[in-house]
């Protein structure tokens, strides 16, 4: 049985997710026809019953995708890769038995994480088969379904196509071996929904490492048939999402780079033989770009950070900045802190029927988070993309018409921008290369603008 979520929770949600761009699919379910008013309290429940969806065992990177009779040419098609490499890929589920499940009552279970790793291969798909999207397009796209309110009919050509990655082709060797990138998912989302992103890192020389925190996603299934299904409560109140910031996704990044270390000191496995774990950056999506800045915080393993339109949840940034270079991509919000200086208290106090103390809070709150962090970081704005331009979910919509490729909104040239500017950086930071993009007054795109914050400024003058 769904939970049930009163008025007043509601509407503090939607103001919520107004102010600090919570969610991935608000824009996508309205824009595949379904309610977004019902998108907001579906996301807010804290579980669906999967039960029909997820009877069969599909997290390993060698199963077979379920036989569907729709047509191949209604699949969604991925951009060729722009690097000199062809992409592996392999999945893997790791255990944090230090810590206990905080999302189930078992006393006797333990954290689980699947880890989907993408990496550099000189191999083809004449050798080695291509990865589905999903290999279990059914399961997914019902969980999708109850997650997102979006018709698994509409989501379904996404989660029956191919991708580029050749599952378990050998890692090209390399003399200096490859940087590494965490990924984080946004709140809601899985790790392996960024592949226009994810697989074009790889192709350029560098390791991905895609962590999914389970139970804040809205489908994780283990080998051992076991199914976490999506947990959301309290998610509109602020001080929750900095503890589970704190004290769930940044603990499952630094495990995660534990155990990293501890597979490159073995060097059995020739991935692991190329990880160069003197230089890794992060990056992550809606949630999980505040999670790139809350483990770079935490951690000095962690050397430069993207945050894909996140807020900035958790510990609030010292005055010194991120520790690193850092790289905040944004949507609509050219102008988004002094549009929300702007905003009227009293009003959307009105309009979403909540206290106006609330609403004066929330706005104090989330322009601090964000002023103190963008003084110091570069800080890139989208004027004609979306929340969700971030992942591979818009690709839908492009190719089955609910986008105009040749506009500026386009999903493929958004893509590739965030794929420019997320390589730039990166290579600055990480390999030491002259940056192209990151100049001020250099807007290489329209509608796409570069702002250096004051603080960095001040650090690259000296």
């Amino acid at each position: 049985m769904k939970s049930k979520i009163t008025t007043g929770r509601k509407n503090r949600l939607l103001l919520f997710t107004l102010l600090c761009s919570l969610f991935v699919f608000s824009s996508a379910s309205q824009a595949l026809g379904t309610d977004g008013s019902q998108q907001s309290i579906a996301i807010a429940e804290s579980s669906a019953s999967y039960t029909a969806a997820t009877t069969v065992d599909t997290t390993t990177t060698t199963s077979k995708p379920a036989s569907h009779s729709t047509d191949k040419a209604t699949n969604v098609q991925f951009p060729s890769l722009a690097g000199p490499y062809q992409v592996g890929t392999e999945t893997f589920h790791w255990i944090d038995k230090s810590r206990p499940e905080r999302f189930t009552a078992s006393k006797h279970d333990h954290r689980e994480l699947m880890i989907q790793v993408w990496y550099p291969t000189k191999a083809t798909s004449a050798s080695y088969k291509r990865q589905p999207f999903s290999d279990n397009p059914t399961a997914h796209a019902k969980a999708f379904e109850s997650y997102a309110q979006v018709p698994a009919s509409k989501s379904m050509p996404l989660f029956l196509s191919t991708t580029h990655s050749l599952i378990k082709a050998p890692i090209a060797k390399n003399k200096q071996k490859y940087p590494v990138l965490i990924f984080s998912h946004g709140f809601g989302a899985r790790n392996d929904s960024y592949r226009f992103l994810t697989e074009q890192l790889a192709s350029q020389g560098y390791i991905i490492v895609s962590v999914q925190h389970t139970y804040n996603s809205f489908l994780t299934q283990f080998p051992t048939g076991k199914v976490a299904p999506y947990v959301g409560h309290h998610i509109e109140n602020y001080a929750y999402m900095d503890r589970l910031i704190t004290n769930v996704w940044v603990k499952d990044i630094q495990f995660v780079l534990d155990r990293l270390e501890q597979l490159a000191q073995k060097n059995k496995d020739p991935i692991w033989k190329q990880l160069d774990l003197k230089r890794i950056g992060m990056l992550g999506h809606s949630f999980g770009g505040a999670a790139s800045a809350q483990v770079m915080l935490a951690d000095k393993r962690v050397k430069a950070g993207v945050n894909m339109d996140g807020s900035f949840y958790g510990k609030l940034v010292p005055d010194t900045g991120i520790p690193g270079p850092f790289l905040y991509m944004g949507a609509n919000d050219a102008d988004g802190l002094q549009n929300m200086e702007n905003m009227d208290p009293k009003e959307l106090a009105v309009e979403h029927e909540i206290r106006v103390e609330e609403v004066k809070e929330l706005l104090n709150d989330t322009s601090k988070r964000y002023k103190q962090a963008l003084r110091h970081s570069y800080s890139l704005s989208f004027k004609h993309a979306n929340h969700e331009t971030f992942c591979d979910f818009p690709i839908l919509m492009e190719q089955f018409g609910q986008i105009k490729a040749s506009s500026l909104n386009s999903v493929t040239r958004h893509h590739r921008i965030i794929n420019e500017y997320a390589l730039d950086f990166f290579d600055h930071a990480l390999k030491g290369k002259r940056t192209t993009l990151l100049s001020e007054n250099k807007n290489k795109y329209e509608g796409v603008t570069l702002t250096i914050g004051e603080g960095l400024k001040e650090k690259i003058r000296n």
